[in-house]
Formats: structure tokens, C-alpha cells, sequence
């Protein structure tokens, strides 16, 4: 994917923002955070787990979504979105 794709969708940068500050969260609690419907975030969380930007744990029904620490894009998204949010003074 590339970064006009992984950026180029509000609920998607909402999505990783979320992720970005919580760590790790199910998809309802994400959906409503990221103030998206179910669907859409999990089409969203299913794309940047195909990326590799995410990782997914399964308990059961449940599905944990996580900040994937090891991809170095994770820490260049975390920079941009801290340089923008302390620019802005708002996140």
C-alpha cells in the first residue's frame, strides 16, 4: 500500500491514531473511538494487518487489534502524527 493509500482515508488516519494512543483495543471499542461504524473499521484494520502496521490476537469471538512496534513505519506514523497534533494543538 502506499502512503497516498494508507493516509488517504480519514477513518483510516483516525483508526491509527487510536491505535497509536491505546495500544491495543477490540474492534468495537476502535469503531467507536475512531467514531466509524464496525464495518468500516474492520475493513480498515484488515488492510493495515495485511501491511503489517497491526497485528491481530483472536479470544474466541474476540478480536484485539495491536500497534505493531517492530515495523519501522509505525514509529515514522507515531513522529508525524505527534509533529501534527503539538503543530496543531489538537489531535
Amino acid at each position: 500500500m502506499s502512503v497516498e493509500n494508507l493516509l488517504g482515508s480519514k477513518a483510516r488516519i483516525r483508526i491509527l491514531r487510536v491505535l497509536l494512543d491505546k495500544e491495543e483495543l477490540n474492534i468495537t471499542a476502535i469503531a467507536r473511538e475512531a467514531e466509524v461504524n464496525y464495518k468500516t473499521a474492520l475493513h480498515h484494520l484488515e488492510e493495515l494487518k495485511s501491511m503489517g502496521i497491526i497485528t491481530e490476537k483472536v479470544f474466541g469471538r474476540v478480536r484485539i487489534f495491536k500497534i505493531n512496534h517492530e515495523d519501522p513505519r509505525v514509529k515514522a506514523l507515531k513522529n508525524m502524527f505527534n509533529s501534527i497534533s503539538f503543530v496543531g494543538g489538537s489531535k
